[in-house]
């Protein structure tokens, strides 16, 4: 007996040690509480949580380290958090009202959990603080129809214009700077229908195009030079049918979603097909014609599907959880794209359902958005547009949070610029 409960308690021991130094892709921590609103000077205690996983408990991290808007402890301006996690809010609420409160968490597969407090009686706002657009009529206008945007790693946007078949480069304000490729065309380089343009960590930029008998992923260096092109057309493992969103993760892997093969395809920074995750359905880890995709710091995946919802997955392609369900009559029905900040927000574009004139779909009633989730699906706030004939549209976020959102108006196309205040 005595030798019995010894091994026991070695066991035990050994789970724990193992626990502690390497922790499986199961003990995955979340932060309580997610969303909170408090007054001017109020205070709110947060708790980082290890979840329960098969024959273990849920538990409590050994430590946490705590900040607020990325300032390890907060300050005055934005509010403080103590060790024990306990935030107290400014006196004054901070502009923007929204703060995030992150937490560091020692012993999980999720290194960051993050939560949201608005501070103060108003719900977060955004507000268009400027905008830039070129004139359809001219013939000097180089955008047609943009139908991605992105910022590079010298803050210069990534605008790709599917009917103009090109990829260009501006600066925020809106003057050209260069084109990336050879222009439309169906050689090495060159595009016939492109949607979006992201960039790796060295400053290449990879492109997704839909159109063709060819691979739909190219390559180009920082300055535009074309590298490489991979991804075949079609349907086996690691070849792509409609590409759309791209990102990289931290091992500076490439994810791609495939609108038609219903997945993600994963590949290697050079293009060497490693996995893919996801199919047709409507269950936890399908999808539903997925559009976008964002990976945040602890490179969690966000995909959504054009006709909803939103769905979170770990890096290797586990099922987390769903969140921006359709809202019919008055709220979003289409969900086109996606993207995210460094405090891992998650940012949607959406558009309500077209008016109909008779039986044919038209542009009357049509709204489009953005809808900002945190990282945990908790609804944030929405953000108007104000061209009303907007389109389905696609935004990019700077690192200090301005957000830049294609338009494309009757007789206009071009960025509007957005704050939150």
């Amino acid at each position: 007996m005595h030798r019995l409960i010894s091994a026991t308690l070695t066991v035990a021991a050994l789970a724990a040690s193992l626990f502690a130094q390497a922790p499986t892709p199961y003990h995955r921590a979340i932060i309580k509480p997610s969303l909170v609103k408090l007054a001017p000077g109020g205070q709110q205690r947060f708790k980082a949580v290890i979840l329960a996983t098969r024959m273990m408990a849920a538990q409590a991290p050994k430590s946490v380290k705590w900040f607020v808007n990325d300032i390890p402890g907060g300050n005055a301006e934005v509010g403080t958090i103590d060790v024990n996690g306990i935030y107290h809010a400014p006196v004054k609420a901070p502009v923007p009202n929204e703060v995030s409160v992150r937490g560091e968490v020692e012993g999980s597969a999720n290194r960051y959990v993050w939560g949201t407090v608005i501070v103060g009686p108003a719900d977060p706002s955004c507000k268009v603080v400027g905008s830039w657009s070129e004139d359809l009529e001219s013939k000097e206008s180089r955008l047609r129809a943009p139908h991605g945007i992105s910022i590079d790693k010298q803050g210069r946007l990534l605008i790709v214009d599917q009917r103009a078949g090109r990829v260009f480069r501006y600066t925020k304000d809106g003057k050209f700077l260069q084109e990336i490729g050879n222009g439309p065309g169906s050689g090495d380089g060159q595009f016939q229908e492109p949607r979006y343009a992201h960039v790796d960590e060295a400053g290449n930029i990879y492109t997704t195009d839909v159109k063709g008998d060819r691979p739909r992923l190219q390559i180009f260096s920082p300055e535009g030079k074309f590298l490489h092109i991979f991804a075949e057309k079609g349907t086996l493992p690691g070849m792509i049918l409609r590409g759309h969103g791209l990102w990289f993760d931290s091992k500076e892997r490439l994810y791609a979603t495939d609108v038609d093969n219903m997945r993600v395809n994963v590949y290697e920074h050079g293009g060497k097909f490693l996995f893919s995750f996801g199919k047709d359905g409507p269950h936890t880890d399908e999808f539903n014609a997925p559009h976008g995709l964002y990976l945040d710091a602890n490179d969690d995946v966000f995909v959504n599907s054009y006709y909803g919802p939103t769905k979170k997955f770990d890096s290797e392609g586990r099922y987390l959880f769903t969140f921006a369900h359709g809202d019919p009559p008055e709220g979003s029905i289409y969900f086109h794209s996606m993207t995210g900040d460094r405090r891992g927000n998650v940012y949607l574009t959406v558009r309500t359902k077209a008016g109909y004139d008779g039986a044919v779909e038209s542009n009357v009633g049509r709204k489009v958005s953005i809808a900002k989730y945190n990282n945990n699906g908790d609804f944030v706030c929405n953000m108007s547009m104000s061209v009303p004939e907007h389109t389905e549209s696609w935004c990019t976020v700077d690192k200090d949070g301005t957000i830049y959102s294609l338009f494309k108006s009757r007789k206009r196309v071009g960025v509007e610029i957005l704050k939150q205040q």
